[in-house]
């Protein structure tokens, strides 16, 4: 709380130097709607913020002066200066007792006085109804006087607000430091360089990315700081409305700017009275409609590549679109016939017009018509959108999009139309040519289809989406094919010209009027210096109408079996630092990363790589690089982690047939069949496992080896499967086969075996059993696993 409300006095200190000048001006200017509105904002955010944190006198003062400000704007009072003297009077005692509560010194109590000044300019009943309601409980100076008495001694806390401002010219410096160290490492590589300069260069490289880290990190901050005022919010919200609601809050661990957590406070708070006020209905309504007492509300925040999500929904009453229809027409925002012509969608966007509540009453928690308005203007300010998902009757989903403003991504740069696009490399699952063979484009009814290695994905033309022409020298070129797999919707495939390059993005927030197609993520500034557009991988979904289980929309379960036979089936194929051509399983390669020299070290005999300042093991190169830059694959069983240093990256393919035993099984998990070339399998197992023992011999006609498979990050399927059938055994994860299994193998350290079925191999995921646990095996020693596999299926304990 003590963070909290130093949060509160520094934003209200703030904003009261602008709000002064503000109301003089409004005094001179009273058809200004502008200048009330923002007077009027602000005095409502601080009468909510000063609920939840009980502070009673600022409280009264901020809800009379709400109230004034409301009649003003509504037109039903008229500006005078006597009426503008009477405002400044209380928004000066706001600002005393805003110093009050910092440094602990007692205001004299006159509020009565001003509240009752100010009042005096509502008409005759509404006046005596707010006087008594402000002033009519004899209350002392609480909140200050509990501060007196706790810190007598304390002065003004000595702090340092960097302005925003500052903070943006520094990562600009610094990511245009970043733009000109990828300039030089090309030109290095394009004409070459002494090893001295290569060693410069490395430690230029360093330090700019040791500074780029700092300076994003005195911006980055957990929205736990956020969230963390929202349970008592919500307790003080259900006291006043006599409901009981609970509050799901998940996310608190991800880091955004500290721009984006200002500019989420006041959304948000928003938001949350409106679901607990209008949403949620009464104990008694939803017992009615079958629904349980408690109301709920869920907020969850998420990074989804190049965006933070922060999704805001309930179980409540959802939106009554007709009832905000008659109060749009009654406010006179739009015609009957106007309502009658419009989409459902754009129904449901008049939520968003300014003093437009369906509230039937005003409380002290909503129902002003302040709200909506501001949270959509809020988030295009930043480069944000807003979308609605209302479930009419049963509840309202809000998703609140947010981009990385000044940060710098890994990205790829697209031509379409003859222009640059960039796109998150995070949401890009695989590049290939529209000419491969593997590549099909069909049509159902109207619409285009891409068949990749017999999948069926949504298809699009990056052009047609963007409404641009398509440029006359790309005419008769082969293509670029783009699997994105969004945040937000079903991976689909994006044809575009080419893919230009795999750099480092500079992402800044873009104009509103750009980001409200919802095409877009913001702007970025690439190696060459030309700005150009982000796109937004979730909106490119929405645009091209991709909907989750497209194809399969009763058999989720099936889409899901099929992913994971994709994952399991396809390979990667490369070429190794020596020249050799190899592959590996595709489900253990987690992404492809360029690394600088100076990133590796030889520790302990064992060359490693450094990321962020954790230490991984590298294959595939003797020693240190002598190259600048060194492509390295991520491999991953779920928990640990490898890079294998690799010349390039070929295809993707698909893993048909047998794969044929290898005379290396130690390295290589077998032959396979890449375009009539028989291509080496690397054993992802070899990469992770304790040992390198030989490998046993096993009986013949092919036993067949169940796998309970526990683990989230699929590590049976990506390491332990593929291990299992280069040994010579069949594997199956069905449980209508356990019975008939030869041998069965889990990683549930409460399985047990003791029911007289001895077929069952334990596995442990630690290198030391715990107690107890002598009759497990370490998932990685190869030697004892496949030991224990062959013993149980000849009949051993």
């Amino acid at each position: 709380m003590d963070d909290l409300r130093e949060d509160f006095i520094a934003e209200t200190r703030e904003t009261l130097e602008i709000l002064a000048g503000q109301l003089v001006q409004w005094e001179k200017t009273p058809d200004d709607l502008g200048l009330i509105d923002s007077a009027f904002r602000f005095v409502h955010t601080v009468k909510g913020s000063c609920g939840f944190l009980d502070l009673p006198r600022l409280l009264r003062l901020s809800h009379a002066a709400e109230d004034v400000l409301s009649h003003a704007r509504d037109g039903r009072i008229s500006v005078c200066p006597e009426l503008v003297s009477a405002t400044l009077a209380v928004i000066d005692r706001i600002a005393a007792l805003t110093d009050a509560l910092e440094t602990g010194e007692s205001v004299f109590d006159d509020d009565p006085g001003l509240i009752a000044a100010m009042l005096a300019f509502l008409p005759t009943e509404q006046a005596v109804e707010e006087e008594a309601s402000a002033v009519g409980s004899d209350y002392l100076n609480e909140e200050v006087a509990s501060i007196v008495d706790d810190h007598t001694s304390r002065s003004k806390s000595r702090t340092v607000r960097v302005s925003l401002n500052l903070l943006d010219k520094l990562m600009n410096g610094v990511s245009d430091l970043v733009l000109a160290r990828n300039e030089v490492s090309r030109q290095l590589r394009r004409y070459g360089a002494s090893t001295e300069i290569d060693h410069a260069f490395g430690r230029l490289s360093t330090t700019v990315a040791e500074m780029r880290d700092a300076i994003g990190m005195m911006r980055m901050q957990h929205i736990d700081r956020l969230f963390s005022s929202l349970p008592r919010l919500l307790r003080d919200i259900c006291i006043d409305l006599d409901k009981q609601i609970e509050l799901t809050v998940e996310g608190s661990e991800v880091e955004v700017d500290r721009e984006m957590v200002e500019a989420l406070r006041d959304p948000l708070t928003h938001i949350l009275r409106n679901s607990a006020d209008h949403g949620i209905e009464s104990a008694e309504e939803r017992r009615s409609v079958g629904k349980d007492p408690v109301g709920h509300i869920q907020v969850v925040a998420r990074q989804s590549g190049n965006q933070i999500l922060v999704e805001i929904s309930d179980d409540g009453r959802g939106i009554d679109v007709e009832k905000l229809g008659q109060k749009a027409i009654a406010r006179k925002l739009l015609t009957i016939g106007q309502w009658q012509k419009m989409s459902e969608r754009a129904k449901l966007d008049t939520i968003f017009a300014p003093g437009l509540s369906t509230a039937d009453a005003v409380t002290a928690i909503s129902g002003r018509g302040v709200g909506m308005d501001v949270v959509r203007n809020n988030m295009h300010a930043i480069g944000g959108t807003i979308d609605l998902e209302n479930h009419d009757g049963h509840g309202l989903k809000i998703t609140l999009r947010l981009p990385l403003t000044l940060s710098i991504i890994a990205g790829l740069s697209l031509r379409a139309g003859g222009q640059i696009f960039g796109i998150s490399r995070s949401s890009v699952v695989e590049i290939i040519s529209v000419a491969n063979r593997n590549v099909e484009i069909e049509h159902i009814g109207d619409m285009p289809i891409a068949k990749v290695r017999g999948e069926r994905l949504a298809y699009a033309k990056l052009e047609a989406l963007l409404e641009v022409e398509e440029a006359a020298c790309s005419q008769g070129m082969a293509r670029t094919l783009v699997i994105i797999r969004p945040a937000v919707g079903a991976t689909f495939a994006l044809d575009v010209e080419a893919v230009v390059d795999n750099e480092e993005l500079v992402v800044k927030p873009g104009a509103p009027l750009v980001m409200a197609t919802g095409l877009y993520a913001g702007t970025t500034l690439p190696d060459n210096g030309r700005p150009m557009l982000l796109l937004d991988a979730s909106g490119l979904a929405a645009a091209i109408g991709v909907e989750e289980d497209l194809f399969e929309r009763d058999t989720k379960r099936h889409d899901a079996v099929h992913l994971e036979k994709r994952q399991i089936d396809s390979g990667l194929l490369f070429e190794t630092m020596d020249g050799k051509i190899r592959a590996i399983r595709l489900a253990s390669v987690e992404r492809m990363e360029d690394f600088e020299r100076a990133a590796f070290h030889e520790v302990g005999g064992r060359l490693c790589v450094s990321v962020n300042g954790t230490l991984f093991d590298v294959r595939g190169l003797d020693g240190l690089p002598e190259q600048s830059h060194v492509k390295l694959l991520r491999l991953t069983d779920g928990s640990s982690i490898v890079f294998l240093a690799v010349a390039d990256v070929i295809d993707i393919f698909a893993i048909d047939g047998e794969v044929a035993p290898s005379l290396n099984p130690e390295i290589y998990e077998g032959i396979v069949h890449v375009d009539g070339r028989p291509i080496e399998l690397l054993s992802s197992f070899s990469f992770f496992e304790l040992t390198s023992d030989a490998m046993r011999s096993h009986a013949s006609g092919r036993p067949l080896c169940f796998i309970s498979a526990e683990t989230e990050d699929g590590w049976e399927q990506r390491v332990l499967a593929p291990l299992l059938k280069a040994s010579g055994y069949d594997v199956t994860f069905d449980e209508q086969h356990r019975a008939t299994a030869s041998v069965m193998l889990s990683l549930d350290a409460n399985a047990d075996a003791s029911n007289g079925d001895c077929r069952l191999v334990k596995l442990r995921d630690s290198l030391r059993p715990a107690e107890g646990g002598h009759d497990s095996i370490y998932r990685y020693d190869r030697a004892a696993l496949l030991s224990a596999v062959s013993s149980k299926i000849a009949g051993g304990a």
